[in-house]
């Protein structure tokens, strides 16, 4: 999710300061290796390919796309689950509000306490997992599932 941002924040640069540079460096190259350029005037849009670029990228990766990805790095047990964010997973749920009452909340918000102290602390067969595979496999072996 960080190179996602990043590619969004480098396209959004070059769109609005760097696009010129980069144009130049495109008509040195295609001039250096005898390829013919097309004639971009002034009405032609040089920015459009970056905004077709940046529309793809926020339709794949919206909002909710973006909150589940996040939302399962946190479970990643690497490092003794050292990304686990409660607060994150928590945020999961309210796209499953018919899924999740009151009381099921307050008994998740539970359950991932105790979950962490115990892979953390209680049981060492969730030391050195090395992703979410691992950890879904553990989880159905000692039945916390």
């Amino acid at each position: 999710m960080s190179l996602l941002d990043l590619a969004k924040t480098r396209l959004q640069t070059m769109r609005e300061s760097e696009l010129e540079s980069l144009m130049i460096k495109v008509y040195s190259f295609c001039g250096k290796h005898d390829i013919m350029i097309p004639k971009m005037d002034e009405n032609y849009p040089r920015s459009k390919l970056i905004d077709l670029q940046l529309h793809e990228l926020n339709k794949r990766f919206d909002v909710v796309t973006s909150d589940v990805l996040l939302g399962m790095a946190c479970l990643n047990p690497v490092d003794s689950f050292a990304n686990f964010d409660k607060d994150r997973i928590m945020k999961l749920t309210n796209y499953y509000p018919s899924e999740f009452d009151d009381n099921k909340l307050r008994d998740l918000s539970f359950q991932l306490d105790n979950f962490l102290v115990y892979a953390r602390m209680c049981d060492n067969k969730f030391v050195n997992l090395k992703g979410i595979k691992d950890l879904a496999i553990v989880m159905a072996k000692t039945k916390l599932d």
